[in-house]
């Protein structure tokens, strides 16, 4: 009867995780009231304006609904954190494999690929688990030092769609739109789609700089 042998204490173990945001259909209806503004400036506009909006408001429902069924913060924090470590200890234990099992992994690499396990294959390997390990160590800090309200939800994906309607319109416009105007015309539309804006024009032209900051740092 063969034994089978115990999980290293060093090697996180991963709790049964939920998937998020995965099966769930994408809503890009319009209201009529929203479609009816479309409507009435798609003239002056070149493109198809409806697509767009349909598109972007789309992805927004998504990024809200995601938001509000997803984990804590701390626990995404906790998550990340654990994977980065799984990553970790894989990249150290496949590179530091004992004597017997590197022998038989080079051996079954050579007739499943016709090259050993030793040499690019494990090196392209531990470079691609670097990268991702350190592109969770940025996730880790970013999700750490991201600004967040007790009991309230962030209102980045809400800023961030009022600012890419805004630069749209002003884009597609066929006449000169200055940035005040589009900045209102963006509010009256997303309100019209059911999407909760401040009213006074100052905020959101705030809102928008604000948006536009984040997405600079960004890349």
């Amino acid at each position: 009867m063969t034994k089978r042998g115990k999980r290293s204490k060093a090697l996180p173990v991963f709790d049964n995780q939920p998937e998020w945001g995965t099966g769930d259909l994408v809503d890009e209806s319009l209201s009529d009231a929203a479609q009816a503004i479309i409507a009435d400036i798609a003239e002056h506009h070149d493109g198809d304006l409806q697509e767009w909006f349909k598109e972007k408001l789309g992805s927004y429902r998504t990024v809200i609904r995601e938001t509000e069924q997803g984990p804590a913060r701390h626990e995404e924090i906790r998550r990340v954190r654990q994977l980065r470590l799984h990553l970790q200890e894989l990249s150290r234990g496949i590179n530091n494999l004992p004597p017997f099992a590197e022998g038989y992994i080079n051996g079954a690499c050579f007739r499943k690929y016709g090259h050993p396990f030793n040499g690019s294959f494990l090196s392209g390997f531990t470079a691609s688990a670097a990268e991702h390990i350190d592109l969770l160590d940025i996730v880790e800090q970013d999700l750490e030092q991201a600004p967040t309200i007790r009991g309230v939800k962030p209102k980045y994906p809400r800023d961030d769609l009022l600012a890419d309607t805004a630069d749209k319109l002003r884009q597609s416009s066929l006449v000169k739109m200055t940035k005040r105007r589009a900045a209102g015309l963006a509010r009256v539309l997303l309100v019209a789609a059911g999407v909760e804006v401040p009213e006074d024009i100052v905020e959101i032209e705030k809102l928008i700089r604000r948006a536009k900051k984040r997405g600079k740092k960004s890349l």
